[in-house]
């Protein structure tokens, strides 16, 4: 009796498990959605600015590579 009682509860979680799992996954998409949206609009209004913080981030990341580089070389 104990084991089916188990299996049951068992049973029961699993279900929970994919409904929550479905939920986040939806939760998710929509986040990325709105995250894309927001994203895209602030670059249309803003696209200097765009264009700085993008410029900015490759020298950043470019520096950042060779210095990491130029430390095993050296």
């Amino acid at each position: 009796m104990e084991e089916t009682a188990t299996q049951q509860e068992v049973k029961e979680l699993g279900a929970k498990v994919a409904d929550l799992r479905h939920d986040l996954a939806d939760v998710l998409r929509l986040t990325k959605d709105k995250v894309v949206t927001g994203t895209t609009e602030w670059t249309k209004a803003h696209p200097l600015a765009a264009l700085g913080i993008a410029a900015g981030l490759g020298a950043s990341i470019g520096f950042a590579v060779g210095m990491l580089v130029g430390r095993n070389r050296g």
